[in-house]
């Protein structure tokens, strides 16, 4: 029995036991009363001190760590409800007797018995609740068709285990009935309903016993069946229905069945449970924890700049071409002017700019991916962790907006650095004849005013964009990648950020191409943009639509990678070398703490029974008591 608990489990239980031991011995040794041991164990409905005499296997008055582990491993037994009850009772039969029911056969055969063993017992409870069953069923059947009308099932099936009258399962029983067109509920199928829902762990067992195929969506009926663990198969047709909410479904999502299952216990009164929450944050601790983001976000960001520059600025040079008539064209598309960069200006030429744009890309990157952050942990429910989409939207903008302080200076230089040689080349005729200007003379030159020179296209460019892009990365990762079922890898990060990048993108072209009118030296005879609004004219009257939109391919296979491999080194990073105390959990991680947490919901679910076994001749098998009780 004591391997049905993990090293995790027991960690864990420990930890609830020195929360609730409030006894100590004069060698540190700690040990637990039955008022702290009536804490520790009961819900609000449910009066758990009776069982401290089981817990109590050496009868000091006091429990030890492991008499308390050792109870709460029996609690968890499949048998737990039979096996507390026949412990609390020493075995004697007399106080046995009332819990079989009127079957002569099981009343004569306690009634002269010193004791029964612990097997005997169990098999005449089990006897006892089918003839309940079967007496509560008969009693409702006033047509005495074999049949029963759903609002009589919700009342009996009350008696036997616990439901809701409002929960999801009682809403879908009339979904039960033999057709559409009836009310009435067959015997069959209330024996099916009855022993489905009195072990919740049952359904959990059979589901994770399935073999499902990866990425699998849809479950069929034949999956379920042919599961480890025995389920009928008119259970698992009842399971199919009440999780789909469709009469006779032939199969389901693997979220429905566990929200069905979820419904089960969520008819129980919760256990207080102890949770494994993180010691608030100090100043100094929070100030640390965005300045490691920050870092990370530093990295990450150099990396993906380098991957992707010699795209950017191809990007840069194709947006700024503004000759309408393709003879007069310098490039003729992005392929032609990787070309011509190389060829005129050499393999150093495609990298022309890049030091400027690892200086500055680093806070840039850093804050946007900060910021994000930071704004969405705020926005997301503590209890759910769920975030809503306009949540989303908003984390996205606010991380585009704060970025623009770094990126319009770092835009600007890198800018007329990226063009420098062509403009060179048109006066000189040769790119490598005239020496060019650094990024120190170009912030000369602009001061810091100008260094913030079409600031307002920024915005433009940058708050959409992260609004767009973060939510999509978000819901790729989730709904595409299933972030939720494993841990994704470096191909999946990669494929979710440079996916999330493609929209971002190109939406976000015509503001990028009047930023960069706006940021580049005009050369001679070409227009001169006064503002935004002013640009944005001057380019539809002059080139048409479909200059905004110039270098949008080029965008997209520069911002596709480069947030690819930044979002995945972010996210890397933060799960190789994680903050002190924010250790990454991974979908693994997670489902074994909902398995712990189910496991409690158990362990609740057959001390109640246990209780009821204990207390109540009329034994209603899985029944809640009134909180009045």
């Amino acid at each position: 029995m004591a391997s049905q608990l993990t090293a995790t489990d027991v960690a864990r239980l420990s930890e609830i036991f020195d929360i609730y031991a409030d006894t100590q011995d004069t060698d540190g040794t700690r040990y637990m009363s039955p008022a702290a041991f009536a804490k520790a164990t009961s819900p609000p409905v449910l009066d758990t001190s009776a069982f401290f005499a089981v817990a109590d296997t050496e009868a000091r008055g006091m429990l030890t760590k492991d008499d308390f582990v050792r109870f709460q491993t029996m609690l968890r037994a499949p048998d737990a409800a039979a096996k507390l009850v026949f412990c609390a009772s020493d075995s004697q039969p007399a106080p046995l007797r009332a819990l079989v029911g009127s079957d002569p056969a099981a009343r004569n055969y306690l009634k002269d018995r010193p004791k029964i063993s612990y097997a005997e017992f169990a098999q005449l409870i089990d006897a006892s609740r089918s003839e309940r069953m079967r007496h509560a069923f008969a009693a409702a059947d006033e047509q005495k068709m074999g049949t029963i009308r759903t609002d009589q099932l919700l009342e009996i099936a009350r008696m036997f285990v616990p439901l809701e009258p409002a929960g999801p399962i009682a809403q879908r029983l009339s979904l039960l009935s033999e057709s559409p067109d009836s009310t009435l509920i067959g015997y069959p199928t209330f024996l099916a309903l009855i022993s489905l829902l009195s072990d919740p762990g049952k359904i959990r067992r059979a589901v994770d016993g399935m073999q499902l195929p990866k990425d699998e969506l849809q479950i069929p009926q034949s999956l379920l069946t042919t599961s480890s663990v025995p389920l009928s198969a008119l259970e698992v047709g009842i399971l199919f229905t009440l999780a789909s909410g469709q009469r006779a479904a032939e199969s389901t999502s693997l979220e429905s069945i566990n929200s069905t299952i979820d419904a089960c216990y969520a008819a129980l009164q919760p256990v207080p449970q102890f949770e494994h929450k993180p010691q608030p944050r100090t100043n100094l601790m929070e100030l640390m924890l965005q300045a490691y983001n920050f870092a990370v976000g530093a990295v990450a960001g150099g990396i993906g700049a380098a991957v992707v520059y010699p795209i950017d600025l191809v990007k840069t040079r194709m947006q700024n071409q503004r000759a309408a008539v393709v003879g007069e064209m310098l490039y003729k598309n992005s392929i032609d002017c990787f070309r011509k960069v190389v060829r005129n200006e050499g393999i150093l030429g495609l990298y022309r700019g890049l030091g400027p744009q690892l200086v500055g890309v680093a806070p840039e990157k850093a804050i946007k991916l900060t910021v994000n952050d930071f704004v969405r942990a705020r926005l997301t429910n503590k209890q759910t962790g769920a975030i809503t989409l306009p949540g989303e939207l908003l984390a996205g903008a606010m991380a585009g907006a704060s970025q623009v302080v770094f990126t319009n200076p770092l835009e600007i230089v890198k800018i007329r650095l990226q063009i420098q040689g062509e403009m060179l080349k048109e006066a000189t005729g040769s790119a490598k004849a005239v020496s060019r200007g650094s990024a120190i003379t170009i912030i000369k030159e602009l001061g810091l005013l100008g260094l913030y020179k079409g600031a307002s296209a920024c915005l433009l460019r940058d708050v959409p964009f992260s609004a767009i892009y973060f939510t999509c990365y978000s819901h790729l990762k989730k709904d595409v990648f299933h972030e939720d079922r494993r841990q994704l890898g470096v191909i999946d990060l990669l494929l979710a950020g440079a996916a999330a990048g493609m929209p971002a993108a190109y939406l976000t072209t015509p503001a990028d191409v009047i930023k960069t009118r706006l940021q580049v030296v005009a050369k001679q005879g070409e227009t001169v943009y006064t503002g935004l609004m002013d640009a944005a004219r001057k380019i539809y009257k002059e080139e048409g639509f479909k200059a905004f939109f110039k270098g949008g391919p080029a965008r997209i296979f520069r911002s596709s990678p480069q947030f690819g491999a930044t979002l995945m080194c972010y996210e890397l990073i933060h799960r190789m070398v994680p903050f002190p105390g924010e250790a990454h959990e991974s979908p693994r991680e997670h489902s074994a703490m909902q398995s712990r947490e189910l496991s409690s919901q158990t362990a609740l679910f057959h001390a109640g029974n246990a209780l009821r076994l204990l207390h109540d001749s009329g034994y209603k098998f899985g029944a809640l008591p009134s909180a009045s009780k």
